[in-house]
């Protein structure tokens, strides 16, 4: 790579760990990933610092320079990962000016990875599978599909929205128990019980729990609670949207 300044190192480097960041990497990586983009650059004494929503990059190799940015959007995206560790093992051989670099980076989270409608389609049939491991019938498979499909056209809906991920869980948990119930009252043959898991499964934070783990096995105790933090609340919006329809419903005499 050409002769890099201080600054714009480690602009680079918060840069890739704001992709791996948004793309729901696991911090003690992110860190990892910033260092070694500043070591392969002549920044030995580089340290980062990264929570689930923020990285601290500081160098003292050239001068004392920090750098701090706050992300808040975030996706799994492991394609968006793949490429970042891709572009930071091969650093020392790209040869492109700084501007490239920083606009390449740039790009790579405005890549839409595919379409809304199969993004709702996927959430139907990880709802209709885990329905049936649940042992549910037919008529409860195509229940709980349309209970994925729509609430997967829900969650698109108020993307831009501020707390989407707690509204997109608490809309999912609405969508799945409003279906469970009048679908159980239309016929003997439909239950409830298999709809409701799985049209809650496809938005279980599961993917966070994990991290969560992991990030208390790495040491990373405060990046380890924010995301078990995030966990409790996304689980809980979602278990009170599907026991509030609940609710509603035994208050008008129904029975579950």
């Amino acid at each position: 790579m050409q002769n890099l300044s201080e600054h714009e190192i480690l602009n680079i480097s918060v840069r890739a760990g704001e992709v791996l960041l948004k793309s729901t990497a696991e911090t003690y990586s992110v860190e990892e990933t910033c260092r070694l983009i500043c070591k392969k650059e002549g920044l030995s004494n580089a340290e980062a610092f990264v929570l689930p929503t923020v990285i601290i990059l500081t160098s003292n190799t050239k001068g004392e320079q920090t750098k701090i940015k706050k992300t808040r959007d975030r996706q799994i995206n492991i394609s968006n990962m793949c490429k970042i560790n891709t572009f930071a093992k091969n650093l020392e051989t790209d040869e492109r000016p700084y501007t490239d670099i920083m606009e390449y980076l740039k790009a790579i989270p405005q890549k839409k990875p595919y379409p809304d409608w199969l993004y709702f389609v996927m959430c139907g049939a990880v709802s209709a599978g885990f329905a049936a491991l649940a042992g549910a019938t037919l008529y409860d498979l195509i229940a709980a599909f349309v209970c994925g499909l729509l609430s997967g056209a829900a969650a698109v809906l108020i993307k831009n929205l501020p707390a989407k991920v707690f509204l997109k869980s608490f809309l999912a948990g609405l969508i799945t128990g409003a279906i469970a119930v009048i679908a159980s009252n239309l016929s003997d043959k439909i239950f409830f019980e298999p709809i409701i898991v799985g049209g809650m499964k496809p938005f279980f934070p599961g993917i966070a729990i994990l991290l969560c783990l992991r990030d208390f096995l790495a040491g990373n105790l405060s990046a380890g609670t924010s995301r078990l933090a995030e966990s409790l609340l996304v689980g809980g919006s979602l278990a009170v949207g599907v026991a509030l329809v609940l609710e509603i419903y035994l208050m008008l005499g129904g029975l579950v």
